[in-house]
């Protein structure tokens, strides 16, 4: 760690802290890990509350979302919540159309525990909001990654809920719409129109997940049988839940509200 991170680490250790009272508060039991993919318009969510869920990306904006048992949500995205950014598409500096849309959407269940980048730190806070930071340890896989220190699983945002439903102690992970765990692998998002794309490409974080595996039970859940986990066990949608799959348009998972906003974000989403 760098002389600039040490300084960091040791400015924010007290909020830092604040996330102990998260440690293994659900030791030993299971929870859904919900992605983003488009596997997720073949699966019905309101099967899906039996257990806890952690949550990520534009999750909230699924018709179904309030029907899930979601307490955890993390965002990782560095210096999201600030009012203009660099938008990663357009390289311009304008307003945050993606965060705004973001934090609307966050207030509305304010009894979800959300997870940011320290990076936000001066963009949003709340009773709700925690902060986690690497720094400077992505990519350094350690299963004991703590969110009140350095919190090295945020290769994106899959690795950042796996790493805070082992903060929090569960020991059976069942992962949706994390379409890169399978093959082949599905492209795209459930709030983008169909259908979707679907390639063979090697494993996915193959090491990272295998050392996780070998920690806690984990397994991905694919749409159909013509689909397998690379690294990690897989099962059927229709295994899990004893109902076939359905597939549903973007259009009829998300408002005509939503669909409109994030077409107009400048992200290249694939809406209309």
């Amino acid at each position: 760690m760098n002389i600039f991170n040490k300084i960091l680490l040791n400015l924010f250790s007290k909020t830092l802290k604040k996330n102990t009272k998260f440690k293994d508060l659900h030791k030993g039991k299971s929870c859904y890990i919900f992605g983003n993919g488009s596997s997720l318009k073949y699966y019905d969510l309101k099967l899906f509350n039996d257990r806890a869920s952690i949550g990520c990306g534009a999750l909230f904006a699924h018709k179904d979302f309030k029907d899930l048992h979601l307490k955890y949500y993390y965002v990782s995205h560095p210096l999201f919540f600030h009012k203009f950014w660099k938008n990663p598409y357009s390289k311009r500096y304008e307003k945050n159309k993606v965060g705004e849309f973001y934090r609307k959407n966050m207030a509305l269940f304010p009894e979800t525990q959300y997870f940011t980048s320290l990076s936000n730190y001066f963009g949003i806070n709340g009773h709700n909001i925690n902060y986690v930071y690497h720094f400077g340890q992505v990519g350094r896989l350690s299963i004991d990654s703590q969110m009140d220190e350095v919190f090295s699983t945020m290769e994106g945002s899959m690795m950042g809920m796996i790493g805070v439903a082992l903060y929090l102690g569960y020991t059976d992970i069942t992962l949706l719409g994390c379409d890169y765990t399978f093959s082949p692998k599905m492209h795209g998002h459930f709030y983008e129109r169909g259908p979707e794309n679907s390639s063979q490409g090697p494993p996915f974080l193959g090491e990272t997940l295998n050392l996780i595996k070998d920690k806690v039970t984990i397994r991905t859940v694919t749409p159909s049988e013509e689909y397998a986990g690379d690294v990690l066990p897989s099962i059927t949608y229709k295994a899990l839940v004893g109902d076939d799959p359905e597939y549903k348009e973007n259009n009829k998972i998300l408002s005509e509200a939503d669909l409109k906003e994030l077409d107009s974000m400048g992200m290249e989403y694939k809406i209309r």
